[in-house]
């Protein structure tokens, strides 16, 4: 563990590297349940279509889903979505992404 000054003199223990992770990024080879979602359609509450699932996010402590990752129709950027703010309309086989308005 290193030791380093801060702006007041005194010494700061640590460092983010030696921290553990937060979140766990899991593909759809890494698990069943990751494999069923992998792929999945994303759309908004209108039906529009946000993207499809590329990952899951597990936070590393509790084990539990936080956040999917999409690849995106255009491809520029990454999406990352809260899990709590999407469910599965199993009628249409897709995650629709609700905000409240």
């Amino acid at each position: 563990m290193s030791r380093t000054p801060t702006t007041n003199g005194e010494p700061r223990t640590g460092s983010r590297r030696s921290e553990a992770r937060r979140f766990s990024c899991i593909v759809a080879r890494d698990s069943s349940a990751t494999e069923l979602l992998h792929g999945c359609p994303v759309v908004t509450a209108g039906g529009e279509r946000i993207g499809k699932v590329k990952s899951i996010l597990i936070d590393a402590k509790t084990r539990q889903l936080r956040y999917i990752t999409l690849t995106s129709r255009s491809g520029s950027a990454a999406i990352v979505i809260p899990w709590h703010a999407l469910y599965f309309d199993s009628a249409l086989v897709r995650l629709v992404y609700y905000t409240y308005s």
